[in-house]
């Protein structure tokens, strides 16, 4: 962390042209007390036509002489204080993603307007409405070192399932919960349970069991999923002709999935 001995000796100019990341605000608790804020702007303009400062979204700047390169991640708490990073951007985050996504998804309970920036899409989105309902916004919330708050590796899954739109696609989860080293059901349990949305339950369990070998998905964890599938048919995806149902998760699916769920277990 740096001092405030450090970041009093860095001039305006040199931290705004070297800086990789940082916004308006930054600047001016910086620089506020010795500085007007009018002067604060007036620099950054300069910079800016000089070239040496670009600009990510409004109030947001990269320096254009900073040696480190400007971490992705980072840009939504820039863009709004309560972002946390989430959905497949979490998984990403991670390690445990199968690919990484043009977009970035994070959660805010402030709406704003996508921003792209060296062709990466920032995406907002509202906090799932169970958690401000309940005021659990931070529920299972993690800060890095990398100054990126996000949402946690179990947690990131679940609100793919969620909200799958954010997610990449059934197939995509699939692939990521493959590179997951171990998985905590406890976790993941603690989050369902405040969702109260049944079909989750069957969604996460039935890609649970592709990979209840290498996870150790069985036994009372396992059962405890399967007390909680709903009474009526849930569907992994949108509703649409050609679905399978899996009996066991109380789940349609598309025939294509299920066919290589089948030929997994026939294989195992």
């Amino acid at each position: 962390m740096e001092s405030p001995e450090n970041k009093r000796r860095i001039p305006l100019v040199a931290y705004a042209e070297t800086t990789p990341l940082f916004n308006l605000d930054e600047l001016r608790q910086r620089y506020g007390k010795g500085t007007s804020g009018r002067v604060i702007r007036n620099v950054l303009y300069r910079l800016k036509r000089q070239g040496r400062v670009k600009t990510v979204a409004t109030g947001v700047y990269s320096g254009a002489r900073s040696t480190s390169p400007l971490d992705r991640y980072a840009v939504p708490a820039k863009l709004r204080r309560d972002a946390v990073l989430a959905f497949h951007s979490g998984l990403e985050f991670h390690g445990v993603a199968n690919q990484v996504f043009q977009t970035v998804y994070y959660l805010s309970s402030h709406p704003r307007r996508d921003v792209v920036y060296e062709k990466v899409t920032y995406h907002r989105v509202a906090p799932p409405s169970r958690l401000v309902r309940s005021r659990r916004l931070d529920f299972q919330v993690k800060a890095s070192r990398r100054d990126v708050r996000v949402t946690g590796r179990e947690r990131s899954f679940v609100d793919c399932l969620l909200f799958l739109d954010y997610s990449g696609g059934v197939d995509e989860l699939a692939r990521s919960l493959a590179m997951f080293p171990s998985f905590d059901f406890g976790v993941a349990l603690d989050y369902l349970r405040l969702l109260k949305k049944p079909w989750l339950y069957s969604r996460l369990g039935l890609l649970l069991d592709r990979h209840a070998e290498k996870l150790f998905f069985r036994g009372k964890w396992r059962d405890a999923f399967l007390r909680r599938v709903p009474s009526g048919v849930v569907y992994l995806e949108r509703k649409r002709p050609g679905l399978k149902w899996v009996e066991t998760w109380n789940l349609m699916v598309p025939a294509s999935f299920a066919e290589r769920r089948k030929a997994s277990e026939e294989g195992s």
